[in-house]
């Protein structure tokens, strides 16, 4: 294995550990961005409250993404086992 191939396995590892600790973690995650951006309203007394908004909105929106893909990842893998199964039983 090259080590370019090496490189990208072990990134996919990565961003699926990732993927998975977002789904284990989601409200934690919410919650940590809703503090966060309160936080900085408070210490710069709202002057940047429009900007924090659309940060808080764009992580929202990826942490979103995550779950929905990984869910949607899982019921692929679900579809492709239980077809094997059915192939092999019907062998």
């Amino acid at each position: 294995m090259s080590f370019i191939d090496k490189a990208k396995e072990t990134a996919g590892n990565l961003a699926d550990k990732a993927k998975e600790a977002i789904n284990e973690n989601v409200d934690k995650i919410e919650g940590a961005i809703d503090k966060a951006g309160d936080l900085i309203d408070e210490k710069t007394g709202g002057k940047f409250a429009e900007t924090i908004d659309k940060v808080q909105g764009a992580a929202h929106t990826a942490v979103d993404k995550v779950t929905e893909a990984a869910g949607n990842a899982k019921d692929a893998a679900t579809g492709a086992a239980e077809n094997v199964a059915d192939k092999v039983d019907g062998q």
